[in-house]
């Protein structure tokens, strides 16, 4: 019977932190998911500028304004993209607002993605590279650009 009270108090302490365990991996798989929609969302973003596709990267714009200024921009291009590498994404640790509750606008975590961007100007012959930083953040719908913190350039449509 001496044996018993220890195992029996094992047995408790495995079954008691098996709830932390939980939520640890829980919040884990979370950010994995998010930091995999921003790299999906990132890359298909890139991908429209990259070829001018202006309906994919308005996509990921919030507002028609952007958009617009983004087709606009298409429309009498001044530079051409060559090459576009996502260098590393990342999501901020902590949740800002539960998932899936309040309004649908409410930002939800930001992210950040670090971009190798090629371009050249039409008229040139310099070509530039460079690497750029843009802010994300997710809503109910999805991932979009931050524009007040990443805003779009009229000399760079990004």
């Amino acid at each position: 019977m001496p044996r018993a009270a220890p195992l029996a108090f094992a047995a408790f302490f495995a079954w008691s932190a098996l709830p932390g365990c939980s939520a640890a991996r829980k919040l884990e798989a979370r950010e994995s998911r998010d930091k995999a929609g921003l790299s999906e969302a990132s890359g298909e973003y890139w991908k429209g500028v990259r070829w001018s596709d202006v309906a994919l990267q308005s996509k990921y714009l919030p507002r028609a304004e952007e958009q617009l200024a983004v087709a606009k921009i298409a429309a009498t291009p001044v530079m051409r993209i060559s090459d576009v590498r996502l260098l590393q994404v990342a999501v901020d640790p902590e949740l800002l607002s539960p998932p899936y509750k309040g309004e649908l606008t409410t930002t939800r975590r930001e992210g950040v993605v670090l971009v190798h961007v090629e371009w050249y100007e039409v008229a040139g012959t310099r070509v530039v590279t460079e690497s750029v930083e843009q802010r994300w953040r997710m809503d109910a719908s999805g991932w979009t650009v931050d524009t007040e913190k990443s805003p779009i350039d009229v000399d760079r449509p990004w």
